[in-house]
């Protein structure tokens, strides 16, 4: 294992108002579906939207993550936040154009925009993956995501669902689940080990860029990830970026952290309980939530959080979650105009 250097954060980052792109979106949009499994939420206004998180993500890494040493912001059409300070010397945009094949653009999907993370030049051997809605939530120091040997701290919760069956779990989860099985199940086709359990916890993720190109050029994962590369929208036959901790994990470059929710219930005095219980591991782990005003106790609490847009936000989920973010992170960062 290379010792830590430096740290840097790669954000993906989309503006979904941009007509251009709209219009490029529906147009292949309208092409793929029937020629690919496209799922029903790969395609909802909320995979993309642009709710103004991301300025007060860049505030919280300015006032809890100083020791971060470059911030990445990958973008596709040109696009850039307005109020972006692009002249900062800890940014810089990377264009979809510098990293993905030019055979697979335009692109709007995620995990293929993900899997060419690592052809980012100058890009440090440890860094973390955040998208736009995810936050520091207090000082954080670099060993709350690597430990002395340069290894991954890698959270994860378990799934509720599992099954020794993998076609039938497969059969009853939904869609996102059934590509995290698959990423499991390539680790396990590799090294002959079941991994089925970790389900990540959907916060900041550390990665070692060295290893996650060691297990992208693999002989078995290559191709899918080829193809996967191509995919212009997220499909049901795609891997996670949690393959690449799976990986570290097996080759003892990463350790795996159980994350343990706070539990809000009707039943208050189990709740007490448990949450008294497990208090240390509870404040240590990520949350993720999609209403802050059903989840402010866990949130306020929370190392980090994730505020997680989906079909069922609303208008005034929006304005809430809008006013926390004001009120948590108020103060303009440097990486402001």
């Amino acid at each position: 294992m290379k010792p830590i250097d430096k740290i840097d954060i790669v954000y993906l980052w989309v503006d979904d108002t941009d007509q251009k792109w709209r219009a490029q979106k529906d147009k292949w949009l309208k092409i793929i579906r029937g020629e690919k499994p496209v799922y029903a939420d790969a395609a909802i206004d909320a995979r993309w939207r642009d709710n103004g998180e991301f300025l007060y993500s860049l505030r919280s890494v300015e006032k809890f993550a100083p020791w971060v040493n470059h911030i990445y912001i990958i973008t596709g059409f040109n696009q850039v936040p307005r109020w972006l300070n692009t002249a900062h010397p800890k940014i810089t945009i990377i264009p979809h154009e510098q990293i993905i094949p030019s055979d697979a653009l335009p692109t709007f999907n995620a995990t293929a925009i993900e899997m060419c993370i690592p052809n980012i030049a100058e890009l440090s051997e440890h860094f973390l993956l955040m998208n736009d809605d995810m936050f520091f939530n207090r000082p954080l120091n670099p060993d709350y995501f690597y430990d002395k040997h340069g290894r991954a701290l890698v959270r994860y919760s378990t799934h509720s669902k599992r099954s020794k069956n993998i076609g039938q779990w497969m059969a009853r989860v939904d869609e996102y689940t059934q590509t995290l099985i698959l990423s499991a199940g390539m680790i396990q086709k590799i090294f002959n080990k079941n991994v089925y359990k970790y389900r990540p916890s959907h916060g900041i993720d550390p990665y070692i860029k060295s290893s996650w190109i060691e297990c992208r050029n693999h002989p078995m994962i290559t191709g899918m990830i080829d193809k996967q590369i191509r995919n212009k929208f997220r499909t049901n036959n795609e891997v996670q970026r949690q393959m690449f901790n799976l990986y570290d994990l097996i080759n003892n470059r990463a350790k795996y952290i159980h994350s343990r929710a706070r539990k809000s219930s009707r039943h208050k005095l189990t709740d007490f309980i448990y949450n008294c219980i497990f208090a240390p591991w509870i404040r240590n782990s990520p949350v993720c939530c999609t209403d802050v005003s059903t989840s402010y106790n866990a949130l306020i609490n929370a190392p980090t959080f994730c505020i997680n847009d989906s079909r069922d936000t609303d208008e005034n989920i929006l304005r809430n979650n809008a006013k926390f973010l004001a009120e948590r992170f108020p103060d303009k960062s440097s990486f402001e105009k």
